[in-house]
């Protein structure tokens, strides 16, 4: 009988007992994809951090806490004389957008000369809008700002002495 040096195979399935080089095997791949799907996630998550800036964060944290109690004392003052102002937005042909505020108060309370807006975008500063509104009739303040994208807004109204201020939500349709 001739002697051989390769293996002999026992008798049976032959596919079974083949033995498959490493990258053919599905477990190799498995455990090695983990660690890469780390990697892959982590340089998404690092580029998401160095290219959005967070714009909710205060320059000036310490002065902006020290003048909380000036601000409220506004908002008291505008509760103490009743002020009241009822909105309205009216969209223009050419895109922008007619604000119109009807001024309530006390009997008694001077109206304005004007008021000043300041429409806050919940997170992005840069869509934040700025206007004077003036006096149309007596009570009837009126403006027109470029046009407001449809959502939550944070309006902050004060008349032209900033001696008081109306903090409300506004939703813009």
């Amino acid at each position: 009988m001739p002697m051989s040096t390769a293996p002999s195979l026992p008798p049976g399935p032959k596919a079974q007992n083949i033995i498959q080089p490493w990258y053919r095997t599905g477990w190799v791949w498995f455990l090695i994809g983990i660690p890469a799907t780390s990697v892959v996630l982590g340089v998404v998550m690092l580029w998401l951090a160095v290219s959005g800036a967070d714009t909710l964060v205060a320059d000036d944290y310490y002065k902006e806490g020290r003048a909380i109690n000036q601000r409220l004392e506004k908002d008291q003052k505008a509760l103490d004389l009743g002020v009241t102002l009822k909105p309205s937005i009216t969209a223009l042909p050419n895109g922008a957008q007619r604000i119109q505020i009807m001024f309530n108060a006390n009997p008694g309370t001077d109206t304005p000369q004007f008021i000043r807006l300041r429409l806050a975008h919940p997170t992005l500063d840069r869509m934040d809008i700025h206007a004077t509104l003036q006096a149309e009739s007596k009570g009837r303040y009126v403006s027109v700002v470029p046009g407001i994208a449809p959502g939550k807004w944070y309006a902050q109204l004060e008349d032209d002495t900033s001696s008081w201020r109306v903090k409300t939500e506004w939703i813009v349709e």
